[in-house]
């Protein structure tokens, strides 16, 4: 029967034999530290390797293939797609612009829409501008319209806008065409083999007002008030020409802009005259009718003519009967002559001032009394008066609207004209090829990270 208890035996059940186990030595921390570093760094690296795949050969129990290692890019594929892709195209570029580009020349003016407020006869002078962006200057109050005086809505602002747009659109187009055939000079003989810059004056119109807004360019500073144009075309004569034929639109286009709304006040000005003129007339035909009715040609001076003959009769009367009672109290006679002519005198006196007072007061002879008559007088002069007096104003503004619409309130001044060029400004070869190549370059590292990312994937 088996001891139980451990023994330092162990027991082969296959051959039924015992053996010792055998017990490995005591080894304390001190010597095994000792040993671990006397052992030579090629040992480790040797024996490492092994024990970890003689162990993972154990435990999986399968063998594993090995790891995909990733091939380096060649160096002629790269060398190739650089080439193709950075090279070629560069060189492409460089051909076009130091061989078949036509060189294009520069004309630049600089302009600014000015208000002007003239004095005229009856209108009160201008007010002097405070603000920092107008200056006025001289008698006429000429003012340079900045940026800050569109805050007012100024008028020369808004036409520094206008002309600007005006210069890159299709009817300023249509305007150079007519005068100086403007197709024609961007299909130069020198432009033939530039395929790209050159205009063919077959192609419709819409296609050259791309063409033209490539070519020029019309800007306006607010801040500043002014506006810059450049114009290129293939020879500095051409070019010179083309913008002095748009400084001239450009002055026409002001010009048309605010001759309208003052030709439009002359016109109200004189149809007011017109107007004022038949209903004064309209007044003094009624007054003329009235006169050969009545047959008066001015009932209010006769009735105040008759007023003041009323008014002298009652004191005659009064004086005479006065002098009367005064010589009865003296004589006590009352038929003496001298007290009979008193009172004849009386008696006409009398006559006379009845007279009077019925003309004004009554019925005469059958006609109406004078002061009904006074009374429509007064209303037909009234009338009279008032149209003359809206004829007279009429005529005035008429006058001051005319006298307006002569005098030239906005001014296209081209402070910089443009002038002969005497080299050509584009196209820029060096500077245009060199950002070719930089931008080949881009894409040509962008396609590289590209693709190796997806060969990452794949």
């Amino acid at each position: 029967m088996p001891d139980t208890h451990d023994t330092p035996f162990s027991r082969d059940t296959r051959q039924g034999a015992q053996r010792p186990r055998e017990v490995p030595p005591f080894v304390s921390d001190e010597d095994e530290f000792a040993d671990s570093v006397a052992r030579a760094p090629s040992e480790l690296e040797a024996v490492l390797p092994a024990a970890k795949e003689r162990t993972d050969r154990r435990t999986l129990g399968v063998d594993l293939p090995p790891l995909p290692q990733r091939k380096p890019p060649s160096r002629r594929k790269l060398a190739l797609s650089f080439l193709l892709c950075v090279v070629l195209p560069t060189g492409l570029i460089g051909l076009y612009y130091y061989v078949f580009a036509a060189d294009q020349y520069v004309a630049e003016f600089k302009f600014a829409v000015m208000e002007s407020s003239p004095v005229l006869p009856g209108s009160p002078p201008p007010i002097s501008a405070t603000s920092p962006s107008a200056a006025t200057g001289g008698g006429g109050g000429l003012a340079l319209m900045g940026g800050a005086a569109m805050l007012g809505g100024s008028t020369a602002t808004m036409q520094n806008y206008v002309v600007t747009d005006y210069l890159l659109s299709r009817q300023v187009v249509e305007e150079l065409q007519r005068r100086i055939d403007i197709r024609s000079l961007y299909d130069r003989d020198v432009a033939k083999s530039d395929l790209w810059a050159r205009f063919a004056r077959s192609l419709p119109m819409e296609r050259f007002l791309v063409y033209w807004n490539r070519m020029v360019t019309a800007n306006y500073d607010p801040m500043t008030g002014l506006a810059v144009v450049t114009v290129r075309a293939f020879s500095p004569q051409d070019a010179l020409l083309i913008a002095n034929t748009m400084v001239a639109l450009s002055e026409d286009l002001v010009n048309s802009v605010a001759k309208r709304p003052q030709m439009d006040a002359v016109r109200f000005a004189e149809g007011e005259v017109r107007r004022t003129e038949e209903r004064l007339k309209a007044a003094r035909d009624e007054m003329m009718d009235y006169r050969l009715k009545e047959g008066l040609v001015d009932p209010s001076g006769a009735l105040s003519t008759n007023v003041a003959l009323v008014q002298t009769l009652r004191g005659q009367l009064i004086q005479q009967q006065a002098d009367l009672a005064t010589l009865l109290s003296q004589q006590q006679n009352p038929n003496t002559p001298a007290a009979q002519s008193l009172r004849s005198r009386i008696a006409a006196t009398k006559d006379q001032l009845d007279k009077m007072v019925k003309e004004v007061s009554k019925d005469r002879e059958g006609n109406r009394v004078l002061t009904e008559l006074v009374g429509r007088y007064e209303r037909l002069d009234l009338e009279r008066q008032y149209a003359q007096a809206g004829y007279v104003a009429a005529q005035q503004a008429f006058d001051q609207a005319r006298a307006n619409a002569a005098a030239q309130h906005l001014y296209l001044t081209p402070y910089v004209r443009p002038v002969l060029a005497e080299s050509s400004t584009y196209p820029k070869r060096g500077q245009s090829t060199f950002i070719a190549a930089l931008a080949f370059f881009g894409i040509w590292i962008l396609g590289l990270m590209v693709v190796r990312a997806v060969g990452e994937h794949v």
